[in-house]
């Protein structure tokens, strides 16, 4: 399932709003370091490791992130017997200068079944997606690219409240 990161395709074939991956990873790292919200909170929290989230584990993020792969996640719902909730990064790329980066949470819930008379032992996952809500398309943090000063610069965070909102 993807949420706006393919890329475009023009008529004659080339790559239309292409950016470089590790422009992209930056950004990444630039919004969940501005995630102010939950660095302030306790605890871990867990980001889904995707195409993304693999690249993205080994730059400079804070350490109350952890990058899990779903069968991680799952162990860790049994071994705590209780729901994880899991940080999904996505991306889309409005046009060459600008960027939308936005989060959303995913539940894991796993559960160990055994069945006596073959003894076989199972897991079974619950996935549950978040709602966008319903008030249209609103990125979650907004980077544009200044070329006066070669910077990718956020223009919108839903997360802090700036003067201008």
């Amino acid at each position: 399932m993807t949420f706006g990161q393919e890329n475009k395709l023009g008529e004659d074939g080339s790559l239309i709003n292409k950016i470089e991956p590790d422009i992209l990873d930056s950004l990444y790292v630039k919004a969940l370091n501005n995630r102010i919200d939950l660095l302030l909170q306790s605890g871990w929290h867990y980001v889904e490791m995707n195409e993304y989230g693999s690249r993205i584990k080994n730059l400079i993020v804070p350490d109350r992130y952890k990058f899990l792969t779903t069968d991680e996640l799952i162990d860790l719902s049994i071994k705590e017997k209780r729901t994880i909730n899991v940080l999904r990064i996505v991306h889309n790329i409005i046009s060459k200068d600008t960027v939308d980066i936005n989060f959303s949470y995913i539940g894991f819930t796993g559960k160990r079944k055994l069945h006596f008379c073959r003894g076989i032992r199972l897991k079974k996952t619950e996935i549950t997606v978040g709602c966008g809500g319903i008030n249209g398309y609103q990125p979650d943090i907004r980077f544009a690219f200044d070329s006066l000063i070669n910077e990718w610069k956020i223009i919108k965070n839903r997360f802090v409240k700036t003067n201008g909102e």
